[in-house]
């Protein structure tokens, strides 16, 4: 027991002054930084066997493996619009990248646990909340503290707690997007929609479905989104290749970026009108007075062409559009 006791003290001694990690488990990629070195920036993606659990591949590699794993093979996203979808997935996830990306901190993990700051949605609920400090727990965390995600990137844009008086967020990630409001330095309102890039690419599949009679894949997909994507009249077009619903042979199609344009702006007035609904229901002086100031927009969807003409045109207010959305959450939280 001497001895047990002695260890452990040796261990404490090692470990207390270890840095926390920083994480922003988003639904499309995890980041990850100890201290101010990223150690971690893949896709939130799992490939695992169905019946063993074993992990086939984590990361970049899972998500490659799209459309061509085996039937034996499920891939997963354990996170889904800032939530967790299967725990138990997103438990195994977490252990291949701290084995993987950290293996320094497998000693720590498996004595005394990891520190860590962990941003999450303003509006995720307690209950949901518990369940992710379950999984973190049971996937080698020990510390952990929780930092919403709006609140993080509020801090990122203002120097101190105290600025953040009348601050609009506007988070528009690959799933969700969030609209967070602080005043005198705490979260007053806050509310999420399923929202993001994602349904943007699927809506530029359609287009390629319907118009073209051509079906193309996910990764083409997405490319030609960030290629051609836009919400203002555009004159680009794009060849991409894809296969014939008839035929089943490959195709090459021609995509409009005036087609793209109505079908993404359609998409977005859906978003902006259920954000100008909550705007709406804010007490007159809370919302007067963000408005005043502008709304600050981030998130990987927040460089899609044409969207800060589209919230002006809807708000009639100033807009700022981040420069580094990948990386305001991370650097928020590091200062938290």
């Amino acid at each position: 027991m001497k001895v047990f006791r002695a260890l452990k003290s040796l261990f404490i001694s090692l470990f207390k002054k270890s840095e926390p990690l920083f994480i922003d488990l988003g639904s499309s990629y995890t980041r990850i930084y100890l201290g101010k070195k990223e150690v971690f920036d893949q896709a939130t993606c799992l490939a695992v066997h169905k019946n063993s659990e074993s992990v086939v591949a984590y990361g970049d590699k899972a998500l490659e493996l799209l459309g061509k794993a085996p039937s034996t093979v499920e891939i997963n996203f354990p996170i889904l619009h800032g939530e967790i979808s299967h725990s138990r997935y997103l438990e195994l996830y977490l252990l291949a990248v701290l084995d993987n990306a950290l293996p320094d901190l497998s000693l720590q993990k498996n004595f005394l646990g990891i520190q860590a700051k962990v941003a999450i949605p303003n509006s995720l609920s307690p209950a949901k909340k518990s369940l992710l400090k379950q999984v973190l727990k049971s996937a080698g965390f020990n510390k952990i503290e929780f930092i919403g995600s709006g609140y993080a990137v509020a801090k990122n844009i203002s120097n101190n707690d105290k600025n953040l008086r009348d601050i609009c967020v506007l988070d528009i990630g690959a799933q969700k997007a969030e609209i967070s409001i602080f005043s005198l330095g705490e979260l007053i309102y806050a509310q999420s929609y399923k929202w993001g890039g994602i349904f943007l690419t699927e809506s530029l599949q359609k287009i390629i479905r319907n118009k073209h009679n051509c079906v193309v894949g996910w990764k083409v997909a997405e490319n030609a989104k960030k290629e051609i994507g836009s919400v203002i009249a555009s004159k680009e077009k794009l060849a991409i290749r894809g296969k014939d619903l008839v035929s089943q042979a490959s195709k090459t199609v021609i995509i409009d970026g005036n087609d793209v344009k109505l079908e993404f702006s359609k998409s977005l007035d859906e978003l902006l009108d259920n954000i100008q609904q909550f705007i709406a229901l804010l007490p007159s002086e809370v919302a007067i007075s963000v408005l005043d100031k502008g709304i600050y927009i981030t998130g990987g969807t927040s460089q899609l062409q044409g969207i800060d003409q589209a919230v002006i045109e809807k708000f009639k207010c100033d807009v700022l559009i981040s420069t580094k959305p990948e990386k305001d959450v991370i650097t928020g939280i590091q200062t938290s």
